[in-house]
């Protein structure tokens, strides 16, 4: 049986340099973390309160585990797989399931000596609460933020979520606040990052995590563009499209470049929603704005993004086929650029 070691959470909103931080972490030796899953939210429902792991049981999560989001990113053995469940035995848990999953992917297996696992999706930004529910104080959690600004553009521009400026802000929004709550006097389980911080001083920041998981330094974490290590763990298509700035050095080119890329109207919105935390975050904003202008302008989004809440809840009930399918990684934000965003 495959040894379990600790597992790391990387807390992020999407474009706000998680798949940097998760492949920066990857070239540790000690730590290994896939390509993005979302197998464990999406799984945790129906199997975080399993307390007899029978081999038919494992043979449902197996099967379970294949109708996941991004499944084929884990590249991974089933057979194997299957072998290093059993050997588990009845009495483990959706933690250790789940560490087992992540154990025996290829790049996983190329480390003998793991000390730290981990999971790396956006989605888990909205969901810390549940992550924290489930696997609680035997982790650890970085949390990269990036200006809500800088992220909104970043996120249009990829074409990915639901492109409504409100719902983005409140996402930001809810993701900080979750954070801010769940982290409050867990300095030994939560590192908060920034995102301009890590292009800025990506040796010192590195360093930093390294000490908060109490592994030393590994200079090869910044020689995470080489294009081998590029070719493991991206596919060709990601490396054209949203993940093409991962072929090259760190850089600071994209702080800031909200200044001139959005318009005045949308970043007087942002700032309005996600500037009343500009002390918590660090980011300057200026929240003066009309309030019944702003009321009008954005009472469209607001219920757009009660609605995503409200369905995210809903589909839980669903049968399971339907609720896995529905609850893919920005399903919602695909399905409006399909529909009404001209390619």
């Amino acid at each position: 049986m495959i040894k379990s070691p600790e597992i790391i959470f990387i807390i992020g909103r999407s474009r706000s340099g998680t798949t940097l931080l998760r492949t920066m972490l990857d070239m540790h030796s000690l730590i290994s973390i896939p390509n993005e899953c979302t197998f464990i939210l999406q799984l945790s429902e129906k199997y975080k309160k399993v307390k007899s792991w029978t081999p038919e049981k494992i043979e449902n999560f197996i099967r379970d585990l294949k109708k996941t989001w991004l499944f084929e990113n884990l590249k991974l053995d089933i057979d194997f797989l299957k072998i290093n469940l059993l050997n588990l035995g009845k009495e483990t848990n959706f933690q250790e399931i789940c560490k087992q999953v992540i154990l025996n992917s290829p790049l996983a297996g190329s480390k003998p000596d793991l000390k730290y696992v981990g999971d790396k999706n956006p989605s888990s930004s909205l969901n810390l609460k549940t992550i924290y529910s489930i696997f609680g104080k035997n982790c650890k959690y970085i949390y990269i933020n990036r200006d809500y600004r800088d992220q909104y553009l970043s996120q249009i521009n990829a074409r990915i979520e639901i492109p409504n400026i409100v719902v983005s802000a409140k996402r930001w929004v809810k993701a900080f606040t979750d954070f801010l709550k769940v982290s409050e006097n867990k300095d030994s389980m939560f590192y908060n990052l920034r995102y301009e911080d890590l292009v800025t001083e990506p040796e010192k920041k590195l360093i930093e995590i390294c000490g908060f998981l109490n592994i030393s330094y590994d200079n090869k974490m910044l020689e995470f563009y080489n294009i081998e290590n590029i070719n493991k763990s991206f596919s060709e298509i990601s490396l054209q499209g949203i993940h093409s700035s991962i072929k090259n050095p760190v850089s600071k080119n994209s702080i800031g470049l909200w200044k001139n890329n959005l318009a005045e109207r949308q970043i007087k919105i942002l700032d309005k929603i996600c500037g009343k935390y500009k002390e918590q975050s660090s980011y300057n904003a200026n929240t003066k704005i009309n309030s019944f202008g702003f009321f009008i302008i954005t009472l469209p989004g607001y219920l757009l993004y009660h609605f995503t809440v409200l369905s995210s809840c809903f589909i839980k009930w669903l049968p399971f086929n339907i609720y896995i399918k529905l609850s893919e990684g920005a399903f919602l934000g695909s399905l409006w650029n399909r529909l009404l965003r001209k390619k």
